[in-house]
Formats: C-alpha cells, sequence, structure tokens
C-alpha cells in the first residue's frame, strides 16, 4: 500500500510541473470510476462523459491545491460531482423543492431491490426525477450525508431528506411494477 500512496504521490508531483504522460496515467487510473459517479448522477453517457472530461481538465488545473495526496480519490469525486451538479442545472435550470413541502414517511426498497438484477435497479434509479435521482444517488450509492448532500446541491437538509425519501419511496413503486409485471 506505501508503495501505491508513493506512486500517486510521485504522479500527482509530475502532472503539478505539467507532465502530459502523468495527467494521462492520472486520467487512466481515474476514469473509469469517475465516470461511473457522473453517470449515475447525470443519467446518460455523453453527458457523464462531458462531466468527467471537464473534471479532469478543472482537476489538472488545481492539483497545485491538493494538499494531501491521500485524498486524490475524494478530491476528484468532489470535482465530478460538483460538476455533475453544475451540468444538470445548466440543462434544465433545477427547480429546488419548497421548504415546506411536507416530509414522506421512509420506505424501504432493500427487500424489493434484491428481487431484481442490479442492472435493471440502476436503470430504474435513472429514469428517476433529476432532483431526486441527484440526492438518492450523493446519499445511497455515493455514501454522502445529507448535510453533504445539501452543500453540493445548495438545497437545505430538510429539502434534502425529503427528496431522498421521494426518491426511496418513487423508486420503491416502479420496482414492485416490474417485479409484479
Amino acid at each position: 500500500m506505501n508503495q501505491s500512496i508513493n506512486l500517486t504521490e510521485e504522479i500527482v508531483e509530475r502532472c503539478r510541473r505539467g507532465d502530459e504522460r502523468a495527467r494521462y496515467a492520472l486520467y487512466q487510473q481515474y476514469v473509469k470510476p469517475m465516470y461511473n459517479v457522473a453517470y449515475r448522477i447525470v443519467g446518460n453517457q455523453f453527458d457523464a462523459e462531458d462531466v468527467v472530461q471537464d473534471a479532469f481538465v478543472k482537476a489538472f488545473k488545481k492539483i497545485g491545491t491538493l494538499k494531501e495526496f491521500k485524498a486524490l480519490t475524494s478530491w476528484l469525486k468532489q470535482i465530478v460531482v460538483n460538476e455533475a451538479i453544475s451540468l444538470i442545472r445548466k440543462q434544465k435550470k433545477m427547480h429546488l423543492i419548497s421548504e415546506y413541502v411536507e416530509q414522506v414517511p421512509d420506505v424501504e426498497i432493500g427487500e424489493v431491490a434484491d428481487d431484481l438484477p442490479m442492472e435493471q435497479v440502476m436503470k430504474t434509479i435513472q429514469e428517476l426525477p433529476d432532483g431526486a435521482r441527484i440526492v438518492f444517488t450523493l446519499r445511497a450509492i455515493e455514501g454522502y450525508r445529507f448535510n453533504e448532500v445539501a452543500e453540493l446541491t445548495s438545497q437545505t437538509v430538510n429539502n434534502c431528506k425529503v427528496q431522498f425519501h421521494r426518491a426511496k419511496k418513487l423508486l420503491n413503486s416502479k420496482l414492485k411494477t416490474i417485479l409484479y409485471a
């Protein structure tokens, strides 16, 4: 593990000096997981590719600000998430839900999702409305806490919780329809 940290540290240092081979090596190492994050948020291949491309351009410009080499993956993921959300806002001029929306009771999707192929579950997640999909992806798949999701999406924590619970309820309903069809 220490050897991989040293290698990453060396590649980052070379990137800071403008070494194109190092940038390509870093890109090759992280492009697939960053694409997956972007895809789960934006919901389609072309936008995900644009997000990843823009994120890496931004990362290479700002690589000098990276303080800890161990945090490289989190740092890149944060850039990808921010770019994805920015793209959605530009495309859809996303309207944030009101603070006064009633909270929806918690609905578990685990049992229904267990009976379906993962590809079907992921496809159904992609069919959620943008706001619900973004919050659900950040919270349930990427593991962000509600306060982090709120910061990333410029919503209140309560709005994020409402979006998340609505997404779970909608996802549960759609998965039950597929399962029992």
